[in-house]
This record gives C-alpha cells, sequence and structure tokens, in this order.
C-alpha cells in the first residue's frame, strides 16, 4: 500500500437539506453520506454519556455550555420538516475532482454548499481510515479501531479566519491525547482547493473542513470535553476562533 497516495486525492464536500439524500454515484469517486443528528438527538447522546461516566460528566457538561452556538449554526440554517445531510467523495487526484466538483455544481444546484478540498498531511491523522476503515489505534499497538454501528462522526466546518490552520493543530492534538484507550479512531482536515466552492441557504464560504470518526457518543463526549477544557475549543480567551460542527451517523455506503 502507498501510504503517501492518499495526498494526492482530493475530496468533495457538500451539504444537503432534504428530506432524504440525493446520490451522488453518478459524479464517480468513492462516496459516503451522513445525516446530521438534530438538537434534541444530540442532546439524548450527551446525556447517555453522562449517566455511563460519572467522573467525566462535569467535564462534559461545561463543554456543552461553551459550544452551544457553534453546533447549533446548522440547527439555525435546515429548513422546517428536512434534515441535513452530508456528502463525503474521495477522487484519485485533483483533475478527476476537479471534473467531478464541476458535475455536482450543475447537478445540485440547491445544495446549501459543495467544495473541493485537498488533505493536509500534518492534521490528519490515519487519513486513509475515514470514513469506513480499521484505523490503527496507537494507544494498543498491533489493534485497530474499526466502524461499528456505534460509531459517530463530528464534521466541523470552518469559515475564512486568521491563524486557523494553528488553531486546528492546536485543538485537534489535544483532543487525541485525552482518547485513551482509542476513543478517537481518526480524522481528514482538509483545505479548500483554489477557491472552488459554491454555496446557497445563507452558508458561510467554508475554507477547511476536519472530518472525525469516534467510537461512539461516549467516546466523543469524553475525549473532547478533556481535550477541549486545555485547548482553543473550550479554553477562556479564543472566543474569536468560528467552526460550525455537526454530529452524524453514517447512512449510506458504509464498506470500504
Amino acid at each position: 500500500m502507498d501510504r503517501l497516495h492518499i495526498y494526492n486525492t482530493r475530496t468533495l464536500v457538500a451539504v444537503e437539506f432534504s428530506s432524504r439524500p440525493s446520490s451522488l454515484a453518478d459524479i464517480g469517486g468513492r462516496a459516503h453520506a451522513f445525516r446530521r443528528l438534530n438538537q434534541a438527538e444530540t442532546t439524548a447522546l450527551f446525556r447517555q454519556a453522562v449517566e455511563a461516566d460519572p467522573a467525566a460528566a462535569a467535564g462534559m457538561k461545561h463543554l456543552m455550555t461553551v459550544v452551544g452556538d457553534r453546533v447549533a449554526y446548522w440547527e439555525k440554517r435546515v429548513p422546517p420538516a428536512l434534515d441535513c445531510f452530508v456528502h463525503h467523495v474521495r477522487f484519485e487526484d485533483e483533475a478527476r475532482g476537479r471534473a467531478a466538483y464541476a458535475r455536482a455544481v450543475a447537478s445540485f444546484p440547491r445544495f446549501a454548499m459543495i467544495g473541493l478540498y485537498a488533505i493536509d498531511p500534518v492534521i490528519s491523522f490515519f487519513p486513509e481510515a475515514f470514513p469506513v476503515n480499521p484505523a490503527p489505534n496507537f494507544w494498543r499497538p498491533g489493534t485497530t479501531n474499526v466502524l461499528t454501528a456505534d460509531s459517530l462522526f463530528f464534521l466541523n466546518f470552518f469559515p475564512v479566519q486568521a491563524g486557523l490552520r494553528e488553531q486546528v493543530v492546536q485543538g485537534t492534538t489535544s483532543i487525541y491525547s485525552e482518547s485513551a484507550p482509542g476513543l478517537y479512531h481518526t480524522n481528514n482536515y482538509v483545505d479548500l482547493v483554489a477557491d472552488l466552492f459554491t454555496t446557497s441557504d445563507g452558508v458561510d464560504k467554508v475554507a477547511s473542513v476536519n472530518l472525525n470518526r469516534y467510537s461512539d457518543g461516549h467516546g466523543f463526549f469524553k475525549a473532547v470535553a478533556a481535550g477541549a477544557a486545555r485547548s482553543v475549543i473550550a479554553e477562556g480567551g479564543h472566543d474569536a476562533f468560528q467552526w460550525h460542527g455537526m454530529l452524524c451517523r453514517l447512512i449510506g455506503g458504509g464498506q470500504p
């Protein structure tokens, strides 16, 4: 396996407000789709995590108090009675990605956003594992973290801002450092390619996206709460750091 090839790939990320997800099969590439969990579903997962781990409950509750507006960004934009879906399509190289981006823009003019992105090797841990492949568990060498029905995805959208990359490095590594024994599986941090981005429905331009997979709801809240408490995510003095996250479940294309 050529472990460096993943950095030659390009990723199309699209957000769709609809009653059911569209199929992007006709644009080529390796496609997966996610359904955003609404606020009620997210709150239910949070309560389950708190009940399962009383020792970490205080940190989880603090996390929820400081991230409310950021995770509510998409909640405010989804029209009534519709769901929010995220499409992730990976292409072998930039030429194929650009051609597919053009087809997607022409075929899905009502999508809330469509962008073409490249994986940043500095911030992406085991990028070839996202979204559905086994990821090495660096807390337990020789074992892997695998996709299950409980796997939870946190997709974080970043508008253009000063110091973005540095802040994402700091926040992501802080969470990984609190992820023992394998709560945080893999992430792809992707940067916009050549301004290939289109938007509607009042969505801000997305300069980068951090695509993350966690073991389950408890793993997400425990690792993120512990890491965030000492990072730009929830530490005081970083209110200017903008990010618009959503918790999701994989809904299609779950095979590697």
